[in-house]
């Protein structure tokens, strides 16, 4: 029965985060509509937009660094926490690609 209630946990957890990714690519949209993309601070290019655990993150892709607006790193280390209690990757490996 455990498990049962384990895979259930998982599978709303993944259903949560999923929504969680549509939400944030629904704001992504509308932002890039609405301003001009933000240039690197390291290379003065603009920075791409994706999406990591639900919050748009700005990354250089030539540098490969990533900038957060306020408040941005503690929703992603709260929605990490959730992902790491059923085995899924933590944000870094996410952020990280691996």
């Amino acid at each position: 029965m455990s498990d049962e209630l384990n895979k259930m946990a998982d599978k709303q957890l993944g259903a949560y985060f999923a929504k969680k990714n549509k939400e944030a690519l629904e704001r992504l949209k509308k932002k890039n509509d609405a301003e001009k993309p933000r240039l690197s601070p390291v290379s003065g290019e603009p920075m791409v937009t994706e999406v990591l655990h639900g919050v748009v993150i700005d990354r250089c892709e030539k540098s490969g660094g990533v900038w957060l607006d306020a408040g941005e790193l503690e929703e992603i280390l709260a929605a990490s926490a959730e992902l790491e209690k059923s085995g899924e990757k933590g944000w870094l490996e996410s952020l990280m690609g691996k």
